[in-house]
């Protein structure tokens, strides 16, 4: 029994060494998979809260009437988010036919399209990270016909 406990060696340098390089790759790679995760998670925050903030305000012109609904870009908002942090949200509206083209009129129409539609309001909810040149978080669309509002 001595004889084989004394036979036995413990780890040589190198093989120390080379157990410390891969123990440090694999602690590298979870460190990199947790920061990734957490750019993630933050992104997914604000990209929420954005998409919030869109459709609370494409509510407000839902519960509104059809003449309170814009037709023209409107001047850029920078509403704060329940997270506390500042977005820059631009409401834009226009004149659209479901089918066929728009004419302005007098009085406005729909052409080209069998059968003729009438013409819709179309608005567009666009939401940036904070300034006007910022990275687009949300965009949200919606039309809105005179018959139904």
């Amino acid at each position: 029994m001595r004889r084989l406990a004394s036979s036995e060696s413990g780890f040589t340098l190198v093989e120390l060494l080379i157990a410390m390089v891969v123990m440090a790759i694999g602690i590298s790679a979870i460190v990199a998979g947790y920061s990734s995760g957490l750019l993630g998670v933050n992104r997914a925050r604000l990209t929420s809260t954005a998409g919030t903030l869109a459709d609370k305000q494409m509510e407000a012109y839902r519960q509104g009437s059809f003449s309170s609904v814009p037709t023209t870009l409107q001047t850029a908002t920078t509403p704060a988010g329940p997270d506390g942090h500042t977005y820059w949200m631009q409401v834009g509206g226009l004149w659209s036919c479901a089918v066929g083209t728009y004419s302005a009129g007098p009085p406005a129409s729909c052409s080209g399209s069998t059968p003729a539609s009438n013409p819709v309001k179309r608005v567009t909810i666009t939401v940036r990270d904070g300034s006007a040149t910022a990275k687009v978080l949300f965009t949200e669309d919606a039309t809105f016909d005179a018959s139904t509002g």
